[in-house]
């Protein structure tokens, strides 16, 4: 009979789990494995455990279809963003309480360089100044955007550089 792992023709073969496949080997290769009974019963005396069950092999191959499968990174998702003329309504809501930069700076816990900054568009506010202006403010600087995912052309067929430089 033929070894199935160094192909040698052999009189001999001996059944062993190598890696959870079942091999017929020769006596030289039957220390890379274990035996069926699942004792380490090899010639290195390497301890080993049974073969793996099909539960376990099934649940590896569910496992690995998972990580396989294809996502669709163009999803439609909600995200929260600044809305663009934050500048104007910080202005306008701080004008319309008769308040001055400093004053607004005082009450929001900043430096009025940084509502002067903020009121010009020269600077972006972070998440958390965004939250103390509106609450002091009683404004709204932030809005729900959907990111729209594009449109296919009817094919589904993607092109690779390959297919473009079959077409020149």
């Amino acid at each position: 009979m033929i070894c199935e792992m160094c192909g040698k023709d052999s009189d001999f073969v001996r059944t062993i789990f190598l890696e959870g496949a079942q091999l017929k080997v020769c006596k030289e290769c039957a220390h890379f494995g274990e035996s069926p009974e699942g004792k380490g019963a090899s010639k290195k005396g390497k301890g080993g455990a049974a073969p793996p069950n099909r539960a376990v092999v099934s649940e590896r191959l569910q496992a690995r279809e998972r990580r396989m499968r294809s996502r669709d990174v163009f999803q439609e998702e909600t995200v929260v963003d600044l809305v663009t003329d934050y500048d104007k309504v910080i202005r306008e809501a701080r004008m319309a309480r008769g308040l001055k930069q400093d004053e607004l700076a005082s009450k929001v816990n900043e430096r009025s360089s940084v509502i002067a900054q903020l009121e010009s568009g020269s600077m972006r506010p972070s998440d958390q100044l965004i939250k103390k202006l509106e609450r002091e403010l009683n404004i709204k600087l932030t809005e729900k955007v959907t990111l729209v995912k594009p449109e296919s052309s009817g094919s589904k067929k993607v092109l690779t550089l390959g297919d473009l430089i079959k077409k020149k």
